[in-house]
Formats: C-alpha cells, sequence, structure tokens
C-alpha cells in the first residue's frame, strides 16, 4: 500500500483546490518559511482524524478553515482527501484504491467518508488502525514532534511507541471490549435490578400457583372421590331397584287377587232378590186387603141398591134417587166387570172402580125421571153383584197366594242371611289379608321413595363431579359398599371440598400473570447468564489481549531498542541509547509504598553521549535532543514500519554532516516506508525522487508546484 496523491480545498492557506501525486518511494515538499508548507503535513493529520486541534496548530475547527482576506472571499468548509492505492489489501475493506476524506463546516461539525460514503471517524481509525497508522501519527513527524518524544510523559512515551510498534489494532480490540464489558456490566446491573423488581411479585405468584396446584391436587383426590362414590352408588341403586321391583311383585299380586276376592264378596253380600220380592208382596197384601175392604163396601151399597130397585114404587122420593137410563147402567155394570178382570193383574185398579161406583150410585140417586121399580136394572145390578163378589174372590185367592210367596221369601231370606255371615266372615278375612299386603306394598314403595331420594342426590353428586371435570361415564362396579362405607366416602368429600375451598381460588388471569412473570424472569435470567458469560468471554478476550499486548509490546521494546542504539550510534558516533520500562507506585493504606496495578509501565529513555557522562535528557543540547528523537523515531519505524512516513522539517536544526547521515538514514527507511520530506535542507532534497514546491504569493493563498532539483534549492531559500 502506498500514498497515491491528496488533494486540499478550503484547508487553511490552500484557499483553492490544490493536490500532488506521489510516485516516487520519497517526495519532498519544498518551499520558504511562511509558504505553507507545514500546511500539507497538517492537512495529512487532518484528514486521517486528528481531533487535537492544537496539534494542528488551531483552537477548534473553524480555524481550519481559510479565513479570507481583502481579496479572497473566505470559504465556508475545508475539505481534505487522500488516495491511497490498497491493492495488497492492507487497508482491510475490498477496494483496491481508497479515499479517505474529512470535511469541516463553519459550524465546527465534522464530516467524514470513504470512497464517498459516509462513515464515523471510528470506522476510519479502526480501518487506519489495520494498516499500523495510530493516532499517535508516528507516521507524521514535525520539528516539535520530534522532540515530544523526548518531552513527553513515560505513560505517554510508552502510548508513541505502542502506537509505533502496531499495538494500536489489539488497544482497540482491548478498548472495545473493555466497553463492552462496562456495557455488559450494566446491563447485568439493570436486569439483575429488573429481577430484583419482579421478584417479590413473582414469589407470590409462585405462593399462589403452590395454591393452584394444591388446588388442582385436591380437585383430583375429589374426582377419584366423586367416581368412587358415584360408582358404587350406582351400583347400590341398580342392585335397590332390581331387588325392590322383585320384592313389589308378591304383594302387589297378592293386592290385586285380595281386592278381586273382596269384590266377589261384596257382591254376595248385597241385598238378596228375595227381600226385595218380599217386599213387594208385602205391598200388594196391604194394598189388597184395603181393596178388598172397600169392594166389600161396596158391595154392601149395591146390595142397598139393588133392594131399592126392587122396591122402588113404595119408597118415597128422598129415599130414591133420580132414575138413571139402562143402557148406563149396564155401561156402568160393564166397565165394572173390566175393572173387576184388571184388578186381578194390578190390584192398585180397585181404587178406580170403587170410585166409579161411587159416582154411578150418586148419579142413580139423582135420577128422578123413573120413580117406578125398574126390573131390567135390579136385574143387571144382581148379575153384576155376583160378578162383583167374584172378583172379591179372586182378590183373596190372590191374596192366599201372596201369603205363601211371602213365606218362600222369608224362608229364602234366611238362607241369604246364613251365606252373607259367611261371606262377612270371609270378607273381614280378606280385608285383613288385603291391609297386611297393602302394608308390604307400602314399605315396598317407601324403600323405593328412598330411593328416588337417593337417586336424587345421586344426580346432584353426579351434576357436581362433572362441574369439576369428572367424566360422566362413570366406572361401573359389581360389587357394593356399605351404606356406612358410602355415607364415609361422602364425608371425605365434604372434607376435601373444605380444603379445596380453604386452598382458595386461583382465577386465570392470575396463571397468565404467572406465566407471564415468569417468562419474563426466566429471560432476564438467561440474559443475567448470557451476559455473564459474555463478561467472562470478554474478560478472557481482555486478558488475551492485554497478554499479547505485553508479549508483543516486550518483543517490540527489544527491538526498538536495538534499532534506537544501532541509529544512535550511527549519528553520535557511538554512546548508547536505551529505553527502558519503568514502574509507577501508590501509597497503600498502611503508608507503604506498592506497584500501582492499575497503571502500565511507563517508558524512560536513558542516554550515554561517546566521551560524555551525559545519563539525562535534559542536559543534552537541542541538536544532541534532535539527533536522539531522530534515532528513536526512525528505530521506531523501522521495528514496524508504517506504509509511509511524513517527516515535517525534523533536520532544521542539523549541521551538514549531521544532514548527510540524516539523508542516509531516510534512504534506508524508504526501503520499508513510502517518504513524504517537508525541507529546505539540500541534503534531504537529494534524497527525494520528486519535488514539490510550495509558494505563497500577495493574496496569502499557498500553491503547490511540481520543481527539479535546482529550482527546488531556489525556491527552499
Amino acid at each position: 500500500m502506498h500514498l497515491k496523491s491528496i488533494e486540499l480545498s478550503g484547508f487553511k492557506s490552500f484557499a483553492k483546490k490544490s493536490s500532488l501525486e506521489f510516485t516516487s518511494p520519497i517526495s519532498g515538499i519544498v518551499g520558504p518559511n511562511g509558504s505553507g508548507k507545514s500546511n500539507v503535513a497538517e492537512a495529512f493529520r487532518f484528514v486521517l482524524g486528528e481531533q487535537s486541534m492544537k496539534a494542528m496548530r488551531g483552537k477548534r475547527g473553524p480555524d481550519m478553515i481559510w479565513a479570507g482576506n481583502e481579496r479572497t472571499q473566505r470559504a465556508n468548509m475545508a475539505r481534505v482527501a487522500v488516495a491511497f492505492d490498497n491493492k495488497n489489501h492492507l487497508l482491510d475493506i475490498d477496494f483496491d484504491e481508497v479515499v479517505i476524506e474529512r470535511t469541516v463546516h463553519r459550524d465546527g461539525a465534522n464530516e467524514y467518508a470513504i470512497n464517498g460514503s459516509r462513515v464515523r471517524l471510528k470506522d476510519i481509525t479502526s480501518l487506519l488502525a489495520t494498516a499500523n497508522i495510530g493516532t499517535y501519527s508516528h507516521h507524521i513527524i514535525s520539528q516539535g514532534e520530534a522532540d515530544r518524544i523526548l518531552g513527553a510523559s513515560e505513560r505517554e512515551r510508552r502510548a508513541m511507541i505502542e502506537d509505533a510498534l502496531g499495538l494500536k489494532t489489539y488497544q482497540y480490540k482491548k478498548a472495545e471490549s473493555e466497553k463492552k464489558l462496562e456495557k455488559t456490566a450494566e446491563n447485568m446491573k439493570e436486569v439483575k435490578s429488573l429481577r430484583r423488581e419482579i421478584a417479590p411479585h413473582l414469589k407470590f405468584l409462585e405462593k399462589q400457583m403452590q395454591k393452584l396446584e394444591r388446588s388442582r391436587e385436591l380437585k383430583e383426590q375429589l374426582k377419584e372421590a366423586y367416581s368412587t362414590y358415584v360408582a358404587h352408588e350406582r351400583a347400590f341403586v341398580r342392585e335397590e331397584s332390581r331387588r325392590l321391583e322383585t320384592a313389589r311383585v308378591h304383594p302387589q299380586g297378592e293386592l290385586e287377587r285380595i281386592t278381586s276376592a273382596l269384590g266377589n264378596e261384596e257382591k254376595q253380600t248385597t241385598e238378596p232378590k228375595e227381600t226385595e220380592e218380599l217386599n213387594v208382596v208385602d205391598e200388594r197384601l196391604r194394598v189388597a186387603a184395603e181393596e178388598k175392604s172397600k169392594l166389600e163396601h161396596a158391595r154392601g151399597r149395591i146390595e142397598g141398591q139393588i133392594a131399592l130397585v126392587r122396591n122402588g114404587k113404595n119408597a118415597p122420593k128422598q129415599q130414591w134417587g133420580l132414575a138413571i137410563p139402562l143402557e148406563k147402567v149396564e155401561s156402568f155394570l160393564k166397565e165394572i166387570k173390566e175393572g173387576i178382570h184388571k184388578s186381578r193383574r194390578d190390584v192398585s185398579l180397585v181404587n178406580e172402580l170403587l170410585e166409579r161406583i161411587d159416582d154411578f150410585i150418586s148419579s142413580f140417586k139423582e135420577t128422578e125421571e123413573k120413580q117406578g121399580e125398574n126390573p131390567e136394572l135390579a136385574e143387571s145390578l144382581d148379575r153384576e153383584l155376583k160378578e162383583v163378589g167374584e172378583a172379591l174372590s179372586a182378590l183373596e185367592s190372590e191374596e192366599a197366594a201372596l201369603l205363601i210367596q211371602r213365606s218362600d221369601a222369608l224362608g229364602a231370606i234366611a238362607t241369604q242371611q246364613d251365606r252373607e255371615r259367611e261371606a262377612q266372615a270371609r270378607y273381614f278375612k280378606l280385608k285383613e289379608q288385603r291391609r297386611e299386603a297393602e302394608i308390604k306394598l307400602e314399605n315396598v314403595e317407601r324403600e323405593a321413595r328412598n330411593l328416588l331420594d337417593v337417586q336424587s342426590k345421586l344426580k346432584e353428586v353426579e351434576r357436581k363431579a362433572q362441574d369439576i371435570g369428572v367424566s360422566p361415564n362413570f366406572d361401573s362396579v359389581d360389587s357394593t359398599r356399605s351404606r356406612g362405607e358410602q355415607v364415609e366416602q361422602l364425608r371425605e368429600i365434604e372434607r376435601i371440598e373444605a380444603r379445596l375451598e380453604e386452598a382458595g381460588f386461583v382465577d386465570e388471569d392470575t396463571v397468565h400473570e404467572f406465566e407471564e412473570t415468569k417468562k419474563r424472569d426466566s429471560f432476564l435470567e438467561r440474559e443475567v447468564n448470557d451476559l455473564e458469560q459474555s463478561r467472562n468471554t470478554l474478560l478472557e478476550i481482555i486478558d488475551s489481549l492485554e497478554h499479547e499486548l505485553s508479549t508483543r509490546f516486550g518483543e517490540g521494546l527489544d527491538k526498538v531498542n536495538s534499532e534506537f542504539q544501532k541509529f544512535f550510534e550511527m549519528l553520535f558516533e557511538g554512546g548508547s541509547a536505551i529505553l527502558e520500562p519503568i514502574k509507577f507506585t501508590k501509597r497503600n493504606e498502611e503508608g507503604e509504598e506498592v506497584e500501582d496495578e492499575e497503571l502500565k509501565e511507563g517508558i524512560e529513555i536513558r542516554v550515554q553521549l561517546p566521551r560524555k557522562k551525559v545519563a539525562s535528557l535534559d542536559v543534552l543540547s537541542g541538536g544532541e535532543r534532535a539527533l536522539t528523537s531522530i534515532a528513536l523515531i526512525f528505530a521506531m519505524s523501522q521495528v514496524n514500519p508504517p506504509p509511509f512516513i511524513i517527516l515535517d522539517e525534523t533536520d532544521a536544526a542539523l549541521d551538514e554532516a549531521n544532514s548527510r547521515k540524516y539523508a542516509d538514514m531516510v534512504r534506508a527507511l524508504s526501503d520499508h516506508s513510502q517518504l513524504i520530506l517537508i525541507t529546505h535542507n539540500r541534503q534531504t532534497m537529494e534524497a527525494a525522487g520528486e519535488l514539490y514546491g510550495v509558494t505563497m504569493g500577495s493574496d496569502g493563498i499557498s500553491k503547490l508546484l511540481s520543481v527539479k532539483f535546482d529550482e527546488a534549492v531556489s525556491v527552499a531559500k
């Protein structure tokens, strides 16, 4: 990798765009004092990421921008770009040419770019570190920079040497690892704090989950208890149902038989037909007797009337009624005859017959037309009187028959009463048997009702069991337990339910909250473990990097000392120079001086000039200090050569003899590094393969031009 070019625009005295191309291993930039040639070195510092404005002879970013004058207005920004040939990919980027660009604006804002893409300063310093180009700029050395390494503190000097040894990459990695470690520690602290915050709530939720687990265990016990109870209770109901069904058959059949028998007996004990017939006969006898008496009385009256008819002419008128026509008498007698005939069928008609006789007699009395004897009427009355007598005889015969019938009915009634007494005895016995059957059946029904209660309670228990998740398809058992065991099982269920209620209820929201909180805690725990692992890994990386740095620093320091001694002897023609590590101490709590492990070793320079007893840098002259610093800088460059070195008038204090030695050393360095020499020393110019002149006109603007050696000598003056 080598430096191809640099382009400046608005940077300090380079108000206009100016560029330099580097094609030789050694390039020289010459010009009189005040021409702005050192601004080129500062442009390199600027574009490569220098953050110290003091190192670039400024106080703030805008100081790098062309300030303007009466003839040329000020610039709004300063821009510097350097191009590298990166075909060997020393810069860890996949480009054969790499252009690094930096721009600063009037407001102090900086912009960085790599091949036109905006990047961070960190990206540039990291990229340059891969090519051994560090922030301490051992590759950009000014006259004051050369002496700075001598005047630096032991710790600063060590940092410069580490930079020169190419340890910056390791230091960056270590610094990054330490930042990551610090960030990891912060994250771990934060994560642990978060875990501590949720720990009390998680503990509460864990207790809730323990209650839930206890509830689940009790529920399982309850399910098992319910299943066992229901299975045996179902078996009990099943067996009892069969038993009661069997027990119901005999008393129910017996009751039906007895009920049927009682029905038959009740029919037999009803009032017999003979009794009804007796009543009818008695009633007819009574009526017949009454009618018989009435007929006899009527017959007497008729007989009296007949006598009157026969003796009618001598009878007084008041005893004789009105005469009745014969046809009417005959008609009346015919009706009497018919009435008598009917009376044989129904005694109740006698009354009507008698009434008609009375009416006839009355009308007979009222007849006044006939007052003499009526023999035909008398004969007719005799004839009819005879028939009335016959009717009376018939009634008497019928009365006699009714008396016989009554006697028979009384005998039948007596027989029936005997049978009825026997039937009543059987009836009462059957009723007793029915009562016994009813009691047996009632007992069965009572047990059946009790079984219904058991079934009802069983259904309630089954419902409760299903409510807690017990399958409705309960296991069946072949045998039943005793009722006492079932009662105890039910009590056990009640005890479990009481414990379950005491355990409390944990809702699904709590379960979800526990799961989320537990998941969060597990995540944080994994984070802590990951961070702990990262911390351990980072510590291992840091330890490894520290070991690598220590090893490389020790080896590099030995090489630097070897080169330092060689260059020192070359410049001073003898003597010795060495870089010695020193440890820093501090006082402990007891007031004793102990090694400060927090501080790295510093580097002290010890020199011994030939033919002089000088070991301290403080007593060296300016020239001696310049030669010592040059020897050290060249030694550092030889151990881990950077791709390029910019020497800004580091030869200004050398005399001609030492200038020749300096030029020889420059030629030797060019074997490993590209050199940009800013000088007005003739000996140094001779070592350059190409020369550029820097001039400044009356407008105060620096200009660049390519010159030959003779021209360069003239320009430098």
